[in-house]
């Protein structure tokens, strides 16, 4: 029925801004263990009978939270909690603004750039632990790569795996956003790697900037060219010729994933996931990359540059891959 149609989307609004706000609040980290709703108000100064009502809507409408005995706990499966404050603070916190301000961007599709929370990413970025060995660290050891510029490097994650993992290891970083570079630098220190591994702020549309070739035997990037297939998709063809230009022979290993938004194509899961990154690209400007392989392979070949392998794999809604591409 239709009515049911309008309430599952009138759940999702209800659902989606209790959540956010008890992420903002801190009530939700609080729960990694069972707490009484008494106490949870006590603590952060909220009110404990509508705050009562909100935990209760959001165990019943998003499966996120458990009852155990007279209080709260996250569900299994949200445990540890920093894997689903990654989430928060990447789709709501990052590209949020651009969905509250739909009808802006729907006006002015290039006001959406503006729009995304630089800081917000960084700081979800800056909440990743992955387990150890990673797929991307596999990849890069049987190629047996000891030295690596990881463009748009984030939050260092790559970097600080690999030379954790390998004492030849050495390892430069490069990331548009000043937050970015911060919180990399920042773990970098922290794991006492500084004297192997340097992240600089740079842009992969301006390649002269980036580290000397001399310095760089290979490239890798993590969601790198999805950002640039707004429009015709140009923009992606472009970077990569830069990068060819730039470091011409060496291997780029890209990790990315297969868009499903306005393209006619079967998931082999449930696309979900996929749909929600699709549509916070094209909100925040970035567009939606290729559906498959050949489309992709068209974009290397409008670059001048080959395909040499490539792994793809299924996840938490997402149809991803590494491509090892010869500049």
């Amino acid at each position: 029925m239709p009515a049911q149609a309008v309430m599952g989307v009138v759940e999702g609004f209800y659902g989606s801004q209790s959540v956010w706000a008890l992420h903002r609040l801190g009530v939700l980290a609080r729960l990694e263990e069972t707490v009484e709703t008494s106490r949870l108000a006590g603590e952060f100064g909220l009110d404990e009978e509508t705050l009562g009502a909100v935990l209760d809507y959001v165990r019943r409408t998003t499966g996120l939270l458990v009852r155990e005995g007279p209080g709260h706990r996250l569900a299994p499966q949200c445990r540890p909690y920093r894997l689903v404050a990654f989430q928060l603070d990447k789709f709501l916190g990052a590209y949020g603004p651009a969905a509250t301000r739909l009808e802006d961007v729907l006006r002015d599709p290039a006001s959406a750039p503006a729009l995304r929370d630089h800081d917000a990413l960084a700081r979800a970025f800056g909440r990743l632990r992955p387990a150890a060995p990673s797929v991307i660290a596999r990849v890069l050891r049987a190629w047996d790569v000891t030295s690596l510029l990881d463009l748009g490097c984030g939050a260092a994650t790559l970097l600080v795996e690999l030379a954790r993992a390998d004492p030849r290891f050495r390892g430069l970083g490069a990331d548009a956003s000043p937050d970015m570079v911060r919180v990399a630098g920042d773990r970098i220190r922290r794991t006492g790697l500084a004297d192997r591994l340097t992240v600089t702020c740079g842009d992969v549309r301006e390649p002269a900037a980036l580290p000397a070739p001399g310095k760089v035997r290979a490239l890798h990037g993590r969601s790198l060219l999805n950002e640039f297939f707004a429009g015709d998709g140009g923009d992606a063809v472009r970077v990569l010729t830069g990068l060819g230009a730039r470091y011409p022979g060496r291997l780029l290993f890209l990790e990315d994933y297969y868009g499903r938004l306005t393209h006619d194509r079967p998931a082999a899961e449930s696309p979900g996931h996929t749909l929600a990154q699709d549509l916070a690209q094209v909100l925040s400007g970035q567009g939606v990359p290729p559906p498959d392989l050949p489309g992709w392979g068209r974009v290397y070949e409008a670059a001048d540059c080959a395909l040499v392998k490539a792994y793809e794999g299924h996840n938490d809604g997402i149809t991803w891959f590494v491509h090892v591409v010869a500049l």
